[in-house]
């Protein structure tokens, strides 16, 4: 697996063209094996350059004797996307007996305005790995999702085939920053409430599966993931909180912590979470 995030992601150039693209080729860059076949490709991500082609269909045009003819499955999801990709691919990978290759990228902070008061909140980042079959123990215990009533504008992104109707209302801003109407948006009322939902969601996931040896959350904010860090210091679990170091990579974010403790998780029970965009939480257990 590879990741990366901030400045050095795109270059220092946060506001690249086609970002979403360039953090996808950035990490294939670094992993890819030309000798391995995946059977298919699941690609993530919450803000895309453009809706067509889409971000999978950018990656096989450059890669094209590589993934000419792997399957190819797009996921447009918000931040619970990564885990989604990963429970999806470690299905695939099973059925299939093959490798499945994994990509989540967002340029997450290029989609906010640079006027929002969440701007330095994001960061742009990147996860890339590959699931394969193994017959052993390693495998996909359990995954659990929950949409949440009323939740589902916690993020919005106004992109989109109806973005007419907010650019006619807002002309003045467009020319100089079109974002502030049609980015990446975070109501922070909504997002605590989705957080209340975070430790009534993990016991009922650890009914079926028993208590986790590792927890890595969405790194939505800084204070959302330290108040969750205390609520969940009474369960006997090792709670990852990187969110001051990584910031909120959108999909990538818990992949990007998962490749930092790649060297520790061997023999562990992993549970990772994403949630936000639709008031949507998704987890998987991994054992390792």
């Amino acid at each position: 697996m590879f990741s990366d995030y901030g400045e050095s992601a795109l270059n220092g150039n946060s506001f690249k063209e086609n970002a979403v693209f360039h953090l996808a080729d950035h990490a294939l860059k670094h992993m890819l094996n030309k000798h391995t076949h995946y059977s298919h490709l699941v690609i993530t991500t919450s803000c895309p350059d453009s809706i067509a082609p889409s971000l999978g269909q950018c990656i096989i045009q450059h890669y094209h004797d590589e993934f000419g003819s792997s399957q190819t499955i797009d996921i447009v999801q918000g931040c619970a996307g990564g885990v989604s990709a990963l429970i999806l691919a470690s299905q695939l990978s099973e059925l299939d007996k093959g490798n499945v290759l994994v990509v989540a990228a967002d340029a997450a902070q290029k989609a906010a305005s640079p006027a929002s008061e969440v701007f330095e909140v994001f960061q742009n980042g990147v996860f890339t790995c590959c699931v394969s079959y193994v017959d052993d123990h390693s495998r996909l215990v359990y995954h659990r999702t929950r949409q949440y009533k009323d939740l589902y504008n916690v993020v919005t992104i106004g992109l989109g085939h109806d973005a007419d109707a907010i650019i006619a209302a807002n002309m003045g801003d467009m020319a100089t920053d079109p974002r502030k109407h049609l980015g990446l948006r975070l109501d922070n009322h909504l997002a605590i409430k989705l957080m209340k939902e975070a430790e009534k969601f993990y016991l009922d996931f650890i009914e079926q599966t028993g208590h986790p040896d590792i927890l890595i959350l969405h790194q939505v904010n800084v204070p959302i993931i330290n108040h969750l860090e205390k609520v969940f210091a009474k369960y006997p679990i090792r709670f990852i909180n990187k969110a001051k170091e990584t910031g909120n990579c959108g999909c990538a974010t818990t992949g990007i912590l998962l490749d930092q403790l790649k060297n520790e998780i061997r023999d562990k029970k992993v549970m990772i979470c994403g949630f936000g965009t639709g008031g949507v939480i998704t987890a998987g257990l991994w054992q390792f």
